[in-house]
C-alpha cells in the first residue's frame, strides 16, 4: 500500500491531483481542504495517502496531516459510506468541527455534508461519537493536559455514565480551572452529572 507522497505537482484538477514521484505519475483524489492549499504546478507537495482497492479499481487519496487520513478511514468504516461521502465530509468541514458535531450529536450541522440527509447524520453520530478523539476539550488559549481529561471522561464512564455526559462534564470543569488533578474532575464531574 502506498501511505505517503512527496513529489513534484505536475497537474491540478478539480477532484484530484497528479504528483510526480520519481518519474512515476501517482494520480491522488483530494478532498477541498487540500486543493485550496496546494502549491503551484511545478512545485513540492507531499501528502498522507489511503490505497482504496475494489474488483474493479484502485484509487488513491490524498491528504495534509494525518488527522484528515485518520478521520477518512473512520468513516469508511460507517455503514454505507464510501470514499466520495468521506471526501465531501472533510471538503465541507474541518475534522475538529466535525468531531465537535459527533460529540455534541448536532444532526443540523452534519447535515451540511453533500448527500448526509437526517438518517445518515444519526448514524454518523451513533457509529463514531464514542471512536473520536478528544483533540483539545478547551479552545482558549490555556493549554490543557489531553492525558488528564481523556483519564477523566474515562473514570467517569467506568462509574456508568455515558461517554458524551462526561466529556461535557469534563469540558466545563476545565474551563473553569486547569489544573485539577484527574481525581478532583471526577468528583467535580460526578456532581455536575
Amino acid at each position: 500500500m502506498i501511505s505517503y507522497l512527496n513529489g513534484e505537482l505536475i497537474r491540478k484538477d478539480l477532484e484530484f491531483i497528479v504528483i510526480n514521484v520519481d518519474g512515476v505519475g501517482y494520480k491522488v483524489f483530494t478532498p477541498g481542504s487540500v486543493q485550496s492549499n496546494l502549491p503551484r504546478v511545478g512545485e513540492q507537495v507531499e501528502l498522507h495517502t489511503y490505497t482504496y482497492v475494489r474488483e474493479d479499481a484502485i484509487r488513491l487519496y490524498g491528504f495534509s496531516n494525518l488527522d484528515e487520513l485518520e478521520l477518512f478511514e473512520k468513516l469508511l468504516g460507517v455503514s454505507k459510506i464510501g470514499p466520495k461521502s468521506a471526501m465531501s465530509t472533510l471538503s465541507t468541514m474541518s475534522v475538529r468541527n466535525f468531531k465537535q458535531a459527533l460529540i455534541n450529536g448536532e444532526t443540523k450541522t452534519l447535515q451540511q455534508i453533500k448527500g448526509v440527509g437526517k438518517k445518515t447524520a444519526k448514524r454518523l453520530i451513533l457509529e463514531l461519537q464514542e471512536k473520536v478523539e478528544v483533540d483539545k476539550i478547551v479552545d482558549n488559549d490555556r493549554s490543557i493536559d489531553e492525558s488528564k481529561a481523556k483519564d477523566a471522561i474515562q473514570g467517569l464512564v467506568n462509574l456508568g455514565y455515558q461517554k458524551t455526559q462526561a466529556r461535557k462534564a469534563v469540558e466545563k470543569i476545565l474551563q473553569e480551572d486547569s489544573d485539577l488533578a484527574v481525581e478532583d474532575i471526577i468528583r467535580e464531574g460526578l456532581s455536575i452529572i
